[in-house]
């Protein structure tokens, strides 16, 4: 994403794709992650679990700025939530079994992300899947040749559908051997108030 008020008609310098000159500016993040983290365990009837090691993928891709923090509805299916701190500063975010989120996106001069809208992003996400769920599908290729793909659908225009490819071995695994798997994540359990006296 470029920014055109602070670049220009021209748009960023060649120079300024690929340099992160203030990765500080990302550091609100952390909090309103966290804050998020606390407002859902309120909220809804989940396990947290908080430790390094809840997610190997992620966690191996950086360095890590805090342990990670899972939080698993008791309702099994309704998706599982996994943020892992980056100390870039940066949130790497599962949301389900397959769909990864990376906030921000890039971080570079050039794209110009802030970290209010990587905290946008992170909120609109969560918010649907807890009151709405989603869906990730996996499709995998039976013959010996071809490519599998990973589609999600949040189930709202905005936030939208996407479809990725992904190699055909690592799609068969991800189906368990079958051509098609489809994960329709139930929205989140809300935690039951206590009675007042």
């Amino acid at each position: 994403m470029t920014s055109r008020s602070r670049w220009g008609r021209e748009g960023p310098p060649e120079e300024a794709y690929g340099r992160v000159t203030n990765p500080e500016r990302f550091a609100p993040l952390h909090d309103a992650a966290l804050e998020s983290i606390d407002r859902l365990e309120t909220d809804f009837d989940v396990d947290r679990v908080e430790g390094y090691g809840l997610d190997e993928e992620l966690e191996g891709t950086r360095g890590l700025a805090r342990p990670s923090v899972k939080l698993r509805p008791t309702d099994r299916d309704a998706a599982p939530i996994t943020m892992v701190f980056s100390d870039f500063p940066g949130l790497f975010v599962r949301i389900g079994r397959w769909t990864n989120e990376l906030l921000p996106v890039c971080g570079c001069d050039a794209c110009d992300e802030t970290a209010e809208s990587a905290i946008e992003s992170l909120t609109e996400k969560v918010d649907w899947v807890t009151a709405n769920g989603f869906r990730e599908t996996v499709q995998a290729p039976m013959a010996p040749f071809g490519h599998g793909s990973l589609e999600v659908e949040w189930g709202t225009p905005y936030l939208g559908r996407h479809w990725s490819r992904i190699d055909r071995k690592l799609a068969r695994r991800m189906s368990g051997g079958r051509r098609r798997l489809v994960l329709d994540w139930k929205p989140w359990p809300r935690r039951a108030t206590l009675a007042s006296p």
